[in-house]
C-alpha cells in the first residue's frame, strides 16, 4: 500500500527548522557575514518556474524517500543558497547544495599546523561528514595541546579549557561531547582523528567552535596588544610610564 503524502503545508513546516530558512538569521556560505533571510526566492528547475512561497518537494511512488529543496538569496552579497532535505529510511539529512561549501576562513594569527586542519575540515564538509568531523577534533585536540591544556585525551582537555573560558564560549565546547555523543564513541576522544560514524550537524558545529575558539585564543589577544602598543606609544611620548602588563 503507498504511504500517504505529505500536505504542502506539512513540508513548509519542515522548511522553518531549515538554514537559511525564511524569517531566520544565519551565516551566508558565500560571503560570510550574518544577515536576517527575509523570504525563500523562486527555483527553476527543469525551466519551470516555481513561485516563491512554494518550496520544491520530491517523493518517490514508495513514499518512503523525500527530496525538499529551499532556495534563499544572500541580502548582503545577492549569492543564490541552496539547501536540500533529504528523508530515507526514517533518518533526515539536511545537505548545502549551493555553494558546495561554506566559505570559512583563518584568522592569520592561528599557528599554522592548526589552520591547515580546520581548511581541510571545511573543504571536505559536503563530501564527508565523518572525515570533516575527525580532521576538526584533531584539529581541536592541537589548539587545546597550543594553550597547555594536556590531558592525554580530547575529553579531559576540553575540561580543562572550560574552567578558564567565558561561559558563551564554554558552553559551546562542552556540547561537543553532547552532539558528537562521546559517551557512546569513546573513540572519538582517544584518538581524536580517527574516522568514526558522526551525529547530525557534529561536523559543522565543531567548525563553529572552532571558529569561536580562534577569534578568543588567538585574535582578540593580539588585538588587545596591538592596543596596548599603541598606548604605550603615546604614554612615552608624554614622558609617562607605561601600562603594567597584567
Amino acid at each position: 500500500m503507498t504511504k500517504p503524502r505529505e500536505s504542502l503545508s506539512t513540508v513548509e513546516t519542515s522548511f522553518s527548522k531549515l538554514p537559511y530558512a525564511p524569517e531566520s538569521n544565519g551565516k551566508c556560505p558565500h560571503c560570510g557575514c550574518t544577515v536576517y533571510f527575509a523570504e525563500p526566492t523562486s527555483i527553476e528547475l527543469t525551466g519551470y518556474q516555481f513561485v516563491k512561497d512554494s518550496p520544491v518537494f520530491l517523493i518517490t511512488e514508495s513514499g518512503e524517500d523525500r527530496v525538499s529543496v529551499l532556495s534563499s538569496e544572500c541580502p548582503n552579497c545577492k549569492k543564490p543558497i541552496v539547501v536540500a532535505e533529504i528523508k530515507r529510511n526514517g533518518q533526515t539529512n539536511v545537505r548545502l547544495v549551493h555553494p558546495y561549501n561554506v566559505v570559512r576562513l583563518v584568522p592569520p594569527e592561528v599557528p599554522k599546523e592548526i589552520a591547515t586542519d580546520f581548511l581541510e575540515s571545511a573543504s571536505v564538509l559536503s563530501a564527508s561528514e565523518k572525515a570533516s568531523a575527525a580532521l576538526s577534533r584533531r584539529c581541536l585536540q592541537n589548539l587545546l595541546n597550543d594553550r597547555n591544556y594536556k590531558g592525554g585525551d580530547l575529553n579531559t582537555q576540553i575540561d580543562l579549557a572550560l574552567k578558564d573560558l567565558p561561559s558563551r564560549i564554554a558552553e559551546n565546547l562542552d556540547a561537543i561531547r553532547v552532539i558528537g555523543n562521546f559517551a557512546a564513541h569513546p573513540m572519538k576522544f582517544q584518538s581524536s582523528g580517527i574516522i568514526v560514524d558522526v551525529e547530525p550537524e557534529e561536523a559543522s558545529w565543531n567548525l563553529d567552535v572552532l571558529e569561536q575558539l580562534f577569534d578568543h585564543y588567538y585574535v582578540q589577544p593580539k588585538i588587545a596588544e596591538q592596543k596596548r602598543n599603541a598606548l604605550n606609544a603615546k604614554l612615552q611620548g608624554l614622558g609617562k610610564q607605561p601600562l603594567k602588563k597584567p
